[in-house]
């Protein structure tokens, strides 16, 4: 991995001023990633250097203002660096449930129409939860893939997907990019391939929660209509703060959710004119602002702009394809070590280029008592790993990122083996 001076992640030196900015690798072995990642150093600045700036500037004037403006253009602007999109398609919400649900929402459903969306075992509730509410309130129809196995990945999802998506035309079909319990990584863009050469009526809705800043992202390519994604997991971004790509050319297809003052205005009469409203007519009318500020209603944070710009640039400037080559090598180290475990099962898919960075190992026998024993006795050894499940099998989740060293890998492996050799 290289920098634009050339150096590799590699080089002790760069790797050296990689890990001193990030203060969590002074004080434990944090593999939790695709939950939270911790901030570096230039971003938390950049969060208190704009704390500081509105303090002293005037937090409503025009200079603080204009400075708004510029902050939320170059974010945008590098997002869609790092999505491959135009910088008009990015709408600032929370956080990826936030976005589904804008999604979820706003799309104007007639009744019966259809939807297909990854099993409730397999997808993360944030990606199905909103769709099955959708499927209640306005009356449609839901089905679901892969029908046969919870754990389908790779080539034998694909085979999945090709089996139940001719049974119905679809107003919207949504995935996870990459599955937040066992990694694999979906084939999103050749879902995207036999979506759009269907019908280019579907919406292709993608939850990019666990792909952006991991691995390389091009919506273009996927040909997908909507992705969602927070800035506080593989981006190293602050809390509170999420991103909903969408197709510029949907501006009219889905309605905003919410409205206020920083969304929209009041139409009124022509000064002067006498103007008697008729039966069920409104006097006065909405005009929403120019997209994509329509969908701003109340988005205020502000603060966690200025860290998710510095964020942005941090990862940019290193290079996405840097940061997944390198997180390849982490966990590489991290599953060969864990194979060796006769007692562990690995869940992952079979083939090597669906695999992400996500590891995920359950135990042989009695695996959910086993797992949350172990994951606290490794907590205990400040060792920070994520319970998860498959199909209602406890399972524990590694996900290192670029910051991470391979000494912390194998020392987690090697507390690991020793918790099963003498406690487990």
């Amino acid at each position: 991995m290289s920098n634009q001076n050339g150096q590799t992640l590699s080089d002790k030196a760069l790797f050296d001023m990689v890990r001193s900015d990030f203060n969590i690798t002074k004080k434990k072995i944090y593999l939790n990633n695709g939950s939270i990642s911790p901030l570096p150093i230039s971003t938390i600045k950049s969060i208190t250097d704009f704390c500081i700036r509105y303090s002293e500037t005037g937090p409503d004037s025009p200079d603080f203002n204009d400075y708004l403006d510029t902050l939320k253009y170059e974010v945008r602007q590098r997002i869609a660096d790092l999505i491959h999109s135009k910088a008009d398609e990015i709408i600032f919400t929370q956080s990826t449930t936030e976005g589904i649900n804008m999604i979820s929402n706003g799309i104007i459903w007639k009744p019966k129409e259809h939807i297909l969306i990854r099993n409730s075992r397999n997808e993360h509730f944030s990606n199905y939860l909103p769709w099955l509410r959708a499927v209640g309130d306005y009356n449609l129809r839901l089905s679901t893939f892969p029908c046969v196995s919870v754990e389908s990945t790779g080539s034998s999802l694909v085979k999945e997907f090709d089996d139940t998506f001719p049974r119905h035309t679809y107003r919207l079909v949504s995935t996870s990019h990459i599955m937040y319990n066992n990694g694999s990584i979906t084939p999103v863009a050749y879902l995207g391939t036999v979506i759009k050469n269907s019908n280019k009526c579907t919406f292709f809705s993608i939850d990019g929660a666990q792909s952006v800043g991991a691995i390389e992202v091009n919506v273009k390519d996927i040909r997908c209509d909507f992705m969602t994604f927070p800035s506080f997991k593989w981006v190293c971004g602050p809390l509170g703060l999420g991103v909903l790509y969408m197709k510029k050319e949907l501006m009219d297809e889905l309605k905003p959710v919410d409205i206020g003052s920083g969304s929209a205005e009041i139409m009124k009469p022509k000064v002067g004119k006498v103007y008697q409203a008729k039966k069920d007519e409104a006097y006065e009318k909405i005009k929403f602002n120019k997209y994509p500020e329509k969908y701003h209603a109340s988005f205020r944070n502000f603060p966690g702009l200025a860290g998710l710009e510095a964020s942005l640039r941090y990862l940019l400037r290193i290079g996405i394809c840097k940061i997944q080559a390198r997180n390849k090598v982490l966990s590489t180290i991290l599953r060969n070590d864990l194979s060796k475990l006769k007692e562990l099962l690995i869940h992952e898919a079979d083939e090597e280029e669906y695999r992400s960075a996500l590891i995920s190992f359950s135990f042989k026998k009695k695996s959910n008592d086993r797992v949350q024993k172990l994951n606290l006795k490794l907590q205990e050894q400040g060792i920070i790993l994520a319970e998860r499940e498959i199909g209602g099998r406890k399972i524990l989740r590694a996900s290192p990122h670029f910051y991470n060293s391979e000494d912390e890998i194998q020392r987690t492996c090697e507390v690991i083996k020793s918790l099963i050799n003498t406690v487990l």
